[in-house]
């Protein structure tokens, strides 16, 4: 009985020591219509399985993954493929947020900008947050501040958000040295809106003054130096008057008569 036992493993061992474990990073992604079949009616089920695996993905098999090694196409498409199941829920957008964003490759963020966006633009009264992190990526990680507005500019408009929300095209205007947008967005917040709170209109009524006095000091500079252009065209140089010393007796002490 030994020996059967013996060969038997041995020939166990000869079909199958070559097979290795996948040790791939992020699976495939399965299709919408698999997904729902693997689901056997349990969608949220299935969701959760899934969404636990590909939060551990690249730490299986006593390994640990830097995330800059993940495939972050692939996340975008498991991201999409999962809220097919549950989309009311925040567990893939934040993990999207908190965890994959903090890759070491900064480009691969883009991935997530476009996850998050998609996944909030249609419902941003309910997910205005997500969206408020899309831009914090565009801006801080991308370095896209034409994303970064493009995603702000969603969020105009909707009373329901926070007002700093509502607030954050003119935030991104102002990055973007846009002083007249931003202090107009922040004008059209308080015209709207209605019983804010006063620590909220004292700032308000501060942005805007501050960015009204930045455009003044723009346009004054900007006059300047267009009037230096036009007097040296017409070969004119306005003096440079060095500061007047003072006369050489101030401050010495006089001689007794």
């Amino acid at each position: 009985m030994l020996v059967l036992f013996m060969g038997l493993q041995g020939a166990f061992w000869q079909y199958t020591h070559t097979r290795l474990p996948d040790m791939s990073i992020v699976p495939d992604v399965p299709g919408e219509t698999t997904l729902k079949a693997l689901s056997f009616g349990d969608e949220e089920a299935l969701f959760r399985l899934l969404a636990l695996n590909i939060q551990n993905a690249g730490d299986t098999f006593g390994r640990f993954t830097a995330l800059y090694k993940y495939d972050f196409n692939r996340l975008y498409h498991w991201f999409n493929a999962l809220d097919t199941l549950d989309q009311r829920s925040n567990y893939i957008p934040a993990m999207a947020t908190y965890y994959f964003s903090q890759t070491q490759y900064a480009p691969d963020v883009r991935y997530i900008v476009d996850y998050l966006n998609e996944h909030s633009i249609d419902r941003i009264d309910e997910k205005w947050w997500w969206m408020v992190q899309a831009i914090y990526h565009a801006d801080h990680i991308l370095k896209d501040q034409d994303k970064a507005l493009e995603l702000a500019n969603t969020l105009a408009g909707h009373t329901n958000i926070p007002v700093w929300a509502q607030q954050m095209p003119g935030f991104v205007h102002e990055k973007r040295g846009e002083f007249d947008a931003a202090a107009s967005i922040i004008q059209n917040i308080m015209d709207s809106e209605q019983d804010l709170p006063q620590g909220e209109l004292n700032f308000m009524q501060y942005f805007v003054k501050e960015r009204i006095n930045a455009l003044d000091k723009v346009k004054a500079d900007f006059d300047a130096g267009k009037r230096e252009e036009e007097l040296k065209a017409r070969g004119i140089v306005s003096p440079k008057l060095a500061p007047m010393a003072p006369p050489p007796d101030v401050g010495a002490a006089k001689a007794p008569n």
